[in-house]
């Protein structure tokens, strides 16, 4: 096994060999319990690597590929891309209108974020393919926690980081 993983809940993944997960696919659909009305995307444009996020902060290095699993607006991996840069950012999310938002906000502030609809069970991205793949407020909104994180997982080099 070997490589250091670091997740919301270590018991969900310290028991899976990378072998386990690797070519794992699922399909599902998902609705935000929340919705996107203007109240709830706000209240997430607020968020912050730094407020909402900050535990991933001293893992974050110059050059490195990253990952965000349901970026909402883009407010907290626009923060992981000024941390990283110039490594790669991509947010991902299932609803067309959020990633508009997301690249809006990027555009606004000159970030280099390609942001993306994308399907967190079956994420479009090789394997091994992020040193970091991270997800806030994500988890608990989704039938299969679980099958996402494999999925995450599935997307992550060794010794990644999962947060």
């Amino acid at each position: 096994f070997g490589s250091r993983y670091f997740c919301l809940d270590s018991s969900m993944l310290g028991a899976l060999p990378r072998s386990a997960v690797r070519g794992v696919r699922a399909v599902a659909t998902e609705a935000y319990s929340h919705g996107h009305i203007p109240a709830v995307v706000s209240q997430h444009a607020a968020r912050t690597l730094e407020n909402s996020m900050a535990f991933v902060i001293p893992h974050l290095h110059p050059g490195m590929r990253v990952l965000d699993v349901g970026c909402g607006p883009g407010s907290i991996t626009l923060g992981v891309a000024d941390r990283v840069a110039p490594g790669e950012v991509v947010g991902v999310d299932s609803v067309d209108e959020i990633i508009e938002q997301a690249q809006s906000l990027a555009a606004d502030r000159g970030a280099s974020v390609h942001f993306k609809v994308d399907n967190t069970y079956s994420l479009s991205y090789p394997d091994d393919s992020f040193d970091v793949v991270m997800a806030h407020q994500v988890l608990q909104h989704l039938s299969d926690p679980v099958g996402a994180l494999r999925e995450m997982r599935r997307g992550c080099r060794p010794r990644a980081l999962i947060g």
